[in-house]
């Protein structure tokens, strides 16, 4: 590492006493001063990964990282403290010093104490009932990168935190063996056991990922980005109805989906289609593109039946998407393919493509985007 300007570093399984000594030495030799250290003793499985003799070595190395995260396991053996409870995990850290302990075992609670403060964090997605490996080595190889971007210590376990429950709710099989997570991206949905929910998730993804690879979409993106949400059959609530849980920006001619599609993913257009089943509940998928003259004149052209409302004219103390849907349905005389609205102060344009599902609306959606060209 001579050659190298190395920001972070972070250490693994370690098999030995020497193996870490080694690695002590080396460390203090290019003068690290972001390293991590995921004292890795204790398998997802249960098995031990590291020589009971080497224990006291591993100490050491911890006593020079920036920060070390052990799971609960790991941090009772190199605590010795019995760890219940998260006050427990508290007590553990806060021995250790410096300390993350991993609370995936218990409650999916992160426990930091770093210079004598002692921070707790949540997951956004609790515990998942299935055996996950890799979570903690993404975690700590997180920290890493982040303390890289010169982040500070509770930034970079926050950030960490943020991605590997993200890693987790896309998780996916690989053999026979433990689940694992998609820390590569792989997939673009979370992942269910409910088959009706894995169906809407498919269908929105297989349609997210046909819009960003078509090269005439990004003239449909507008300034805010798009959303496609769709929702379970008979739904009544956001959380039956799912959607990007960020937008599909616009990146120069390439159109780029941030977030993950996930079920209570999306809140605008799930109020769309949720607004629109009540007229017709075979109708569950909505799309928002941009909003131009020209963009209406396609609409016209392909012979989609088109429907307005006037953002002005919005009752007080009612939901702009839930008002404008019911209003615009109404007045078209039969249901339409198209609700689009002309802005109001501070809010942009848009038109609002709707369908029976995902692919149904992307598949319209690319039709514009097509006579655009």
């Amino acid at each position: 590492m001579g050659d190298l300007n190395v920001k972070a570093a972070k250490t693994g399984m370690l098999a030995n006493a020497e193996v870490i000594k080694l690695v002590r030495k080396k460390i203090k030799e290019y003068k690290i001063k972001n390293l991590v250290v995921d004292p890795v003793m204790v398998a997802t499985s249960g098995d031990a990964l590291l020589d009971e003799k080497a224990i006291s070595e591993m100490r050491e190395l911890i006593s020079i990282a920036r920060i070390s995260t052990p799971n609960i396991h790991e941090a009772e053996i190199l605590s010795g403290v019995e760890i219940k409870t998260i006050n427990d995990m508290q007590r553990a850290a806060y021995e250790l010093g410096n300390t993350v302990v991993k609370g995936g075992h218990l409650d999916a609670v992160d426990v930091l104490s770093y210079n004598g403060e002692i921070i707790l964090y949540k997951s956004r997605i609790g515990r998942k009932k299935i055996k996950l490996h890799g979570a903690g080595c993404a975690f700590s190889a997180a920290i890493a990168a982040s303390l890289a971007k010169e982040k500070n210590v509770p930034e970079a376990v926050a950030e960490a935190k943020k991605y590997v429950d993200s890693a987790i709710e896309r998780y996916l099989r690989v053999g026979q063996g433990s689940y694992i997570l998609d820390t590569g991206g792989i997939k673009l949905s979370e992942t269910v056991e409910d088959e009706r929910k894995k169906g809407v998730l498919d269908n929105i993804e297989k349609a997210i990922n046909n819009l960003t690879a078509n090269p005439q979409a990004y003239r449909l993106v507008p300034e805010v980005g798009s959303n496609i949400a769709m929702a379970l059959p008979g739904a009544k609530k956001l959380d039956e109805t799912a959607g990007l849980s960020g937008r599909m920006v616009k990146a120069e001619r390439q159109v780029i989906p941030a977030g993950i599609v996930r079920f209570g993913g999306s809140s605008h257009m799930a109020r769309v289609v949720l607004k629109a089943m009540e007229y017709n509940k075979e109708k569950r998928a909505a799309m928002n593109i941009k909003y131009t003259p020209e963009i209406v004149d396609a609409c016209r052209e392909l012979g989609y039946i088109i429907s307005t409302f006037d953002r002005k004219k919005e009752p007080p103390s009612t939901g702009t998407m839930e008002w404008g849907t019911s209003k615009a349905i109404k007045e078209a005389g039969e249901f339409p393919d198209v609700i689009f609205d002309e802005g109001g102060r501070g809010r942009e344009a848009m038109v609002r493509v709707l369908g029976g599902d995902a692919v149904e609306v992307k598949n319209k959606a690319l039709e514009i985007a097509e006579i655009l060209k």
